[in-house]
């Protein structure tokens, strides 16, 4: 009877350790499982996120390298900056454009919003900052959702007169480039504006291109 008793209440203690314990892991279930699941929807929303940061910079240089030397090869316009642009201008900033929009392909929940071919001030920037009115030296695009392309703003906006020759210093010439990029589970937001800039000095003209 003594040994019945005692593998009796052996089992018993035994059953509520066990509860006591599936209780516990329970319990820590419930606290760390949100954790991890906002730790990874964090590693995707943010991954996702730096991806479109990429494109927009992978955008930017691409424009910057071809618009350093078509722009360059252009022939000058006015000798005014407010002055009408050449038409070989007209046509070299449809290329750089191209560029960016081949680059802008296959975004993942994120859309184009607008882009920028500007000479570079001392600041890196375009006269009146990326956010501001563009209108010096400076050409503006935005994103037409329905045909896919960059539309420029204003034929007004423009930069007939780059100087790309030793004897007067060279300029550089610049590409910005911003992407609206849509969260999926929208835990740190609904969107962010993500943008890429790329400045490089343009390419040495020919003695006749020099102005």
């Amino acid at each position: 009877m003594l040994r019945q008793s005692a593998s009796s209440t052996s089992l018993s203690t035994a059953r509520r350790l066990a509860r006591g314990q599936s209780g516990a892991v329970l319990i820590e279930a419930a606290i760390v499982l949100p954790v991890l699941i906002m730790i990874l929807i964090g590693i995707m929303e943010f991954g996702l996120l730096f991806t479109s940061y990429s494109k927009a910079l992978g955008a930017s240089r691409s424009g910057a390298r071809v618009a350093a030397s078509v722009y360059s090869r252009a022939t000058n316009g006015s000798t005014s900056s407010t002055g009408p642009e050449s038409a070989t201008q007209t046509l070299a900033l449809a290329q750089i454009v191209a560029a960016v929009e081949g680059d802008l392909k296959g975004l993942n929940n994120a859309v184009p919003v607008r882009m920028m071919i500007f000479r570079v001030a001392s600041n890196g920037e375009p006269a009146g900052g990326v956010n501001g009115s563009c209108s010096d030296r400076c050409i503006s695009y935005t994103w037409n959702t329905t045909s896919k392309k960059m539309i420029r703003d204003s034929t007004n906006k423009k930069w007939p007169n780059p100087q790309r020759c030793l004897i007067n210093g060279y300029e550089s010439i610049g590409v910005f480039v911003e992407i609206k990029h849509d969260f999926v589970t929208g835990v740190f937001g609904s969107n962010k504006f993500v943008s890429g800039r790329t400045s490089m000095r343009l390419e040495p003209g020919q003695t006749t291109l020099c102005s």
